[in-house]
């Protein structure tokens, strides 16, 4: 018997159903990327055929993201140092902005404040994941996704959204438990039901999936406990003179679970090591700021 669906699923459901799909173009990056069969010079044909994404991809190349010593001058040259999954996630992310480029700051929602966090967090996630000494290419995309479930969620109930926002108040990242209450849905559930639309990376699903309840993931923990991280370090540097919000992060961030979670994963997790990734994380977003400005352009 078919589960008849509550009107808040059926409107999310049917909004990201209507949602564009991804530009053919980044389709084709993803599925070159996950070829082992393909070449450079397969990517390079597709990405080269669209100017505007080649322009864009040099742009951010060359932001001080990659902190690159030579000028990055051509997509054969970005390709080189580089790599498949940094130009794939380039690719991603332009397409990324493209799909909600229409939406803009009202009183209910402030846009460009969501992609400051979103970035922030792709940051934090990269820095993190720094001291697992292995590609971190990945988790900078999975940081920067996380939140995508709230922008559906604005999208087609903009009503419940903003009791969701009232009800969190200044405990932002609580938002996900308001969700449940109000929707019986979570922003987490509605961003993997658009990123498997889109036909996402597993990796990147379980990072969007799990990111508020990371031992919860069947699979792979790992993504989304540094998105988690992240995501509680960002808040954390957004609440500076936030007493209560300091101490109730703080908590979450060193609660048993996350702290053996990481142990598991070769992850030290402490005060020392969260004052570290906090200073670098200020350090890269004052550095980022051109970039994320270049993204939303």
């Amino acid at each position: 018997m078919t589960q008849t669906k509550t009107p808040n699923l059926s409107a999310l459901t049917d909004r990201i159903d209507a949602f564009p799909t991804l530009p053919t173009v980044a389709v084709r990056v993803m599925e070159i990327t996950s070829d082992p069969e393909s070449s450079s010079r397969d990517l390079m044909k597709v990405i080269s055929h669209d100017q505007s994404l080649a322009a864009a991809i040099l742009k951010m190349a060359n932001s001080p993201f990659f902190g690159l010593v030579k000028e990055v001058s051509s997509i054969q040259h970005a390709l080189t140092v580089l790599g498949y999954t940094e130009i794939r996630n380039l690719v991603l992310t332009k397409a990324l902005f493209n799909s909600f480029k229409n939406l803009r700051k009202d009183s209910r929602f402030d846009i460009g404040k969501f992609w400051e966090h979103s970035l922030s967090c792709g940051l934090a996630a990269k820095i993190i994941a720094a001291d697992l000494k292995g590609d971190t290419n990945d988790f900078f995309m999975a940081g920067l996704i996380h939140d995508i479930g709230k922008l559906i969620i604005y999208m087609a109930l903009p009503m419940e959204f903003s009791e969701i926002i009232e009800t969190a108040g200044h405990l932002k990242h609580r938002m996900f438990e308001a969700e449940k209450d109000i929707l019986g849905i979570t922003h987490e559930e509605v961003g993997m039901m658009l990123l498997k639309r889109w036909m996402f990376p597993e990796n990147l699903l379980t990072a969007v999936g799990f990111h508020h309840c990371p031992g919860e993931a069947k699979k792979e923990s790992l993504f989304p406990l540094v998105v988690h991280a992240a995501d509680l370090l960002t808040y954390l540097n957004e609440s500076p003179d936030d007493k209560e919000a300091e101490s109730v992060l703080s908590e979450e961030l060193f609660c048993p679970e996350i702290i053996d979670l990481s142990r598991s994963h070769g992850l030290k997790w402490d005060e020392a090591a969260l004052k570290r990734f906090q200073e670098e994380l200020i350090r890269r977003m004052e550095e980022e700021a051109e970039t994320l400005a270049s993204l939303l352009s």
